[in-house]
């Protein structure tokens, strides 16, 4: 039982420390990520001032949370004609990212490390994406185009979902479960159904929030209807999270969406909403991290391991980005900062206990390996922005008018 003077003291450093966290980084391009990991492991695995027991058994529900605040704060700042016009790109890059990674860290896995082709799979598939909290926490402060913020995004939000389908599908596959044919159709279905059930519930909120604009509470009925939408996503076969996205990209484009569907009427979302919402946003993304390092398990037999596969990530990274930027008119600082976003979450942290849950063997080797790659590449990460991201880079459209990504 943890005392309840504990949490309210964990809770408040945990805002302190992030919000004095994102002046540092103004001043010293440390991004706010680093403190709050670091507080997470000396409150936890080092000094066990908190059991992170209570923490990991509700993963996934603390997970869930995150995802769908963090993801609708995204649609919410997220311009609907950028992603129209970067879809492509962070299509490319999040399927080129996910399966260089998968191709990477399996033949490592089977060569060097003598896993069984299975293990060494299923390892790959967990840790093949992006986390989209930890990117879109680490993209929103830097000074880069929108362009790029886009397709950074997109990668990151696409790629959870497709790491959650191929890990569980494989799973069964390993444990003689299921076929590999509804793999593609399982995929197919929680995407479309994630996509449609957004717009559909964010048009018709759009709608109702018109005509309760004057009352008071209105965002905490927005933000009731995001916790529906997510669950309903889910009960039906579709990803929460996408869904969540799509409900904030109609509130946050509410003007572009009203004159796509012609309607008479030209509908705006009051702007206390969003900044609302981004306070929300702040809390949550910062215990997200805080947590993250909570929970973290440390086993010296598979610390090389985790090392190991971050150098194999970090080589897949370049090569993915490398291929996806042909022909794009993009800066070497824009590119880099692209090479640098590969950090890994909660999604891996939460995978990690599947092959448990379905009682494979060995199955102790996916939660070690996978904390020790969340932790080294989000710190990586880190570092990276603090080498390439230079302060006095600004947009370039800012600069220039007529230059375009």
């Amino acid at each position: 039982m943890i005392d309840p003077l504990t949490i309210l003291i964990f809770f408040g450093l945990t805002i302190v420390l992030g919000y004095v966290g994102s002046i540092i980084f103004e001043r010293t391009r440390i991004p706010d990520v680093v403190w709050l990991l670091l507080f997470g492991l000396l409150v936890g695995p080092v000094l066990n001032l908190i059991d992170r027991a209570v923490f990991v058994s509700a993963s996934s529900l603390l997970g869930a949370i995150a995802l769908l605040i963090i993801l609708f704060n995204a649609g919410l700042h997220m311009d609907i004609y950028q992603m129209i016009n970067k879809i492509s790109r962070g299509i490319l890059l999040v399927f080129l990212g996910i399966f260089l990674s998968i191709g990477g860290v399996t033949l490592v896995g089977i060569v060097f490390f003598n896993l069984e082709f299975m293990h060494a799979l299923i390892l790959g598939s967990m840790i093949c994406g992006s986390s989209s909290a930890a990117v879109i926490s680490f993209v929103d402060p830097l000074k880069i185009r929108d362009g790029i913020k886009t397709v950074l995004k997109l990668e990151s939000i696409l790629s959870d979902p497709i790491a959650i389908v191929l890990t569980i599908a494989i799973v069964q596959i390993a444990t003689a479960s299921t076929q590999t044919a509804p793999l593609i159709n399982n995929l197919a279905s929680m995407y479309s159904v994630a996509i449609v059930a957004g717009l559909f519930i964010g048009v018709i909120w759009l709608l109702i929030l018109d005509k309760i604009k004057k009352r008071e509470f209105d965002y905490m009925l927005t933000l009731a209807v995001v916790f529906l939408l997510y669950v309903f996503a889910e009960s039906i076969g579709g990803s929460g999270a996408i869904s969540a996205l799509m409900f904030g990209l109609v509130l946050g484009n509410s003007y572009a969406f009203s004159k796509m569907l012609k309607f008479r009427k030209r509908y705006r979302v009051d702007k206390t909403l969003k900044r609302f919402h981004g306070e929300i946003t702040f809390f949550i993304r910062s215990f997200f991290f805080v947590y993250l390092g909570l929970i973290a398990t440390f086993n010296t037999t598979y610390l090389f391991y985790g090392l190991i596969f971050l150098v194999v990530l970090l080589i897949m990274r370049l090569a993915a980005v490398q291929i996806s930027t042909y022909k794009m008119n993009i800066t070497k600082v824009e590119r880099d900062i692209m090479r640098s976003m590969m950090s890994r979450g909660l999604a891996a942290a939460v995978l990690a206990q599947i092959p448990f849950i379905y009682g494979m063997q060995n199955s102790e080797i996916f939660s070690n390996v996978a904390f020790i790659v969340i932790l080294l590449t989000v710190l990586i990460n880190t570092i990276f922005i603090k080498i390439f991201y230079k302060p006095e880079f600004e947009m370039p459209e800012k600069k220039s008018k007529k230059r375009k990504v």
